[in-house]
């Protein structure tokens, strides 16, 4: 197989790559699990997530890091490589230390990492301020590797771990590293549907670091807080997301019309042999022609779907998931590849209430539950309902997990 035709058929062995995963228990940017009181956001009979674009590994090694730390720089991601160089300076001792926010260290240990991750830190504060973010990979196809996706979630982890145990007296330096995180990750949410997924996980790593401290955030530390989590620019990234994914489509469509049709079918088998060992039904002998047609109908749909999240229609979306249900029912290649974009749609949801829930914890911890139908749930339209609990309170979603409310604990 030549390079060309490899690259060609990453479009199809990402559902390989992501099924694997999915065996061993999750994607490959996983969060630190929220606490046991907190209740996961993944969505009831979610269908397996499967991402077509494959990050390279969290190594940051070919990335320019050579800009002074104190330059002025109008591409936050060159402040970003810098943090991630810095990262991997650490020792593996304290890069598993910042794994998880709710570790437990010794003072001189803690002191000391403390001191080595600040400057990581002031490199995502600096970055935050930065409109722009190019990190040289647009635009995004068949052939695009992400090296920033793993390198991303290593430096959030180390921000929340910052924000919980180095910030302790300094309530405003634990909100920036919060904001950093939250910013970083819509950063990367431009990266197609995996980009979006990463953004969801370092989401997930601010939002249950907040609920857990939420009595340290009072005023402009808590409305800025609130800000992050309820910027515009979330609703903006799966819609974006799925254009991205339909232009990949196109372009795998595009190398495969440049092949001769025997070496196109040949390679298309190969490929397809794997997937269908992980997706029942997938097809392994298409002629060149139908796996033409099969890849346009699969980018109109994506386009279908980009258009109905950004008009934020229901009508739109019904009509779109009917033609999708068709499609899948009528073209065993598009099921093999549209089952993904259901699990995303449940992971946008879920993301979605996680953000609502957490807005409304800070107003309630600012102005009581007498708050909360300012600030309703997204499902429903309707406030979340509000329960005291021994050491905080407790909201409640309509939205169901695992056929139970969403609900989120905080302290």
């Amino acid at each position: 197989m030549n390079a060309s035709s490899e690259k060609t058929w990453g479009y199809l062995l990402g559902v390989v790559a992501v099924c694997l995963l999915i065996l061993l228990g999750w994607f490959a940017f996983h969060q630190e699990p929220p606490p046991p009181n907190q209740q996961s956001a993944k969505v009831e009979a979610t269908k397996p997530v499967v991402p077509v674009l494959e990050p390279a590994n969290d190594s940051s090694s070919e990335m320019p890091t050579n800009q002074p730390e104190n330059s002025i720089t109008t591409n936050a991601a060159d402040l970003y490589r810098q943090a991630f160089a810095l990262y991997d300076g650490l020792s593996n001792d304290q890069k598993h230390l910042l794994g998880g926010w709710h570790t437990n260290v010794d003072a001189a240990v803690e002191a000391e990492l403390c001191e080595k991750i600040r400057p990581i830190c002031n490199l995502m504060h600096q970055a935050s301020a930065v409109t722009n973010c190019d990190w040289g990979v647009n635009p995004v196809t068949t052939d695009t590797l992400l090296p920033y996706l793993g390198p991303a979630r290593n430096i959030a982890r180390a921000a929340i771990w910052s924000a919980a145990h180095c910030r302790t007296n300094d309530v405003t330096g634990a909100t920036d590293d919060a904001v950093a995180v939250l910013k970083l990750g819509q950063q990367v949410s431009r990266g197609a549907m995996i980009g979006c997924l990463v953004d969801m996980a370092l989401q997930g790593l601010a939002w249950s670091y907040v609920a857990e401290n939420l009595a340290r955030f009072q005023g402009l530390d808590a409305q800025r807080l609130a800000a992050a989590f309820n910027d515009p620019a979330y609703e903006a990234a799966p819609s974006r997301a799925m254009e991205q994914e339909a232009d990949r489509a196109d372009n795998a469509a595009a190398k495969l019309a440049a092949m001769p049709a025997a070496e196109a079918e040949a390679e298309f088998s190969n490929s397809a042999q794997e997937v269908a060992k992980f997706v029942d039904g997938y097809p392994t002998n298409l002629d060149q022609a139908s796996i033409l047609a099969a890849y346009k109908q699969i980018a109109d749909s994506e386009r279908q779907l980009a258009g109905a999240l950004a008009s934020s229609s229901e009508n739109d979306y019904e009509t779109w998931l009917e033609s999708s249900t068709d499609l899948q029912a009528s073209n065993p290649l598009a099921k093999g590849l549209l089952e993904s974009v259901d699990g995303f749609l449940d992971k946008v949801q879920g993301a979605e209430v996680n953000r609502a829930l957490i807005v409304a914890g800070l107003a309630v911890a600012q102005a009581g539950a007498n708050a909360l139908p300012s600030y309703p749930d997204p499902s429903s339209g309707q406030p979340f309902v509000y329960t005291e609990t021994a050491d905080g309170f407790q909201l409640q979603s309509t939205y169901q997990v695992k056929g139970k409310p969403m609900t989120m604990q905080f302290k």
